[in-house]
């Protein structure tokens, strides 16, 4: 019986041993994945993304290019992931709260969103390579579609909090459409003046409010 018993707190403490172990090795490769995308980030903010290559990350990063590939399948994949960080800060600083004071119309709200986006972008130029520059590889803003629709359901609940919206289409995402056309003028802004210039930055209000005004009317019920 004792000897049973042995054997049996043997065998847990070996389990317990693997679990540690298994969760270490998880932590470490959490750890390497961050110092990946952080590395690539750092990069971007120096180099063109077009030359921006799988080993040049890894050894930014001080991850052997053998090891990266546990973590990324590519550079598109690693890309991606960096987009859905990138598109996490942008959703964060939307969702800031704004000011009731501050929000006389719906229009409002178009300017104050294209004034925190360009100031998102100012601070990480990794995020104006992969959605302004225009050299983003098509896989990864293929792939980033999906990150990019969270925040636009982000920017649809700030609405809501100050407006009663009218019924809007279904089976497509206007405020999607809305994020999509502002960045265009922006991209331009960066590809003609290689910066974004206030007068750009103007027509990507002018452009955000002329779309969304062909759904919303000048005038929305406001919620007390």
């Amino acid at each position: 019986m004792m000897g049973a018993m042995a054997e049996s707190k043997a065998k847990t403490r070996q389990v317990v041993g693997k679990r540690r172990t298994r969760k270490h090795v998880q932590e470490r490769g959490n750890t390497r994945r961050k110092q990946m995308l952080d590395a690539a980030e750092e990069l971007l903010a120096s180099m063109p993304i077009e030359e921006l290559s799988f080993k040049q990350i890894s050894e930014k990063a001080g991850v052997p290019e053998g090891s990266a590939y546990h973590f990324f399948a590519n550079r598109y994949d690693l890309l991606t992931a960096l987009a859905s960080d990138l598109a996490d800060r942008f959703g964060k600083r939307y969702r800031d709260p704004i000011p009731r004071k501050c929000v006389k119309s719906w229009h409002d709200i178009v300017d104050i969103l294209v004034d925190r986006a360009v100031k998102t972008y100012r601070e990480n130029p990794a995020a104006m390579q992969i959605w302004l520059s225009g050299r983003t590889p098509a896989q990864v803003r293929l792939a980033d579609h999906v990150s990019e629709k969270k925040v636009s359901s982000d920017l649809r609940s700030l609405f809501e909090q100050f407006f009663v919206l009218p019924d809007l289409p279904t089976d497509y995402d206007v405020f999607f459409y809305f994020l999509e056309l502002s960045d265009v003028i922006l991209s331009l802004s960066i590809i003609e003046n290689g910066e974004l210039t206030e007068q750009m930055i103007e027509e990507a209000k002018r452009v955000g409010r002329g779309y969304l005004g062909t759904y919303l009317p000048p005038i929305l019920e406001k919620r007390a």
